[in-house]
């Protein structure tokens, strides 16, 4: 096997311990989401987005528009961008990430 698939492995048993718990937790609260609490919480992750963009550019289109208006050309930018993820995958693929995972885990 891959180590891109151990890693999804290990992940998915803690994913699955984790709802375990947590199933078990819901069960003996009372308090449910209220619809208060999610607007807040759709509030803050927006804000968490966003995070302080002027308001012309907070969103995709606006950003487009206003990068097609200063007569940019994002293609080569596009290309740049995906080589360089590439690398960053091949990278990714060398590494040992159950072990960086369960080291991360185990020191929090």
């Amino acid at each position: 096997m891959s180590k891109l698939h151990d890693f999804a492995q290990a992940v998915g048993a803690d994913i699955k311990e984790i709802k375990t718990s947590l199933a078990g937790k819901a069960d003996k609260g009372s308090e449910g989401v209220t619809e208060e609490r999610l607007t807040q919480a759709i509030t803050q992750v927006k804000t968490d987005i966003i995070g302080g963009a002027p308001e012309n550019l907070n969103t995709l289109k606006e950003i487009a528009d206003n990068i097609e208006a200063a007569g940019g050309n994002t293609d080569s930018g596009i290309i740049t961008k995906m080589t360089e993820l590439g690398t960053r995958i091949d990278t990714i693929e060398q590494e040992d990430l159950v072990s960086v995972y369960n080291t991360a885990k185990n020191t929090l």
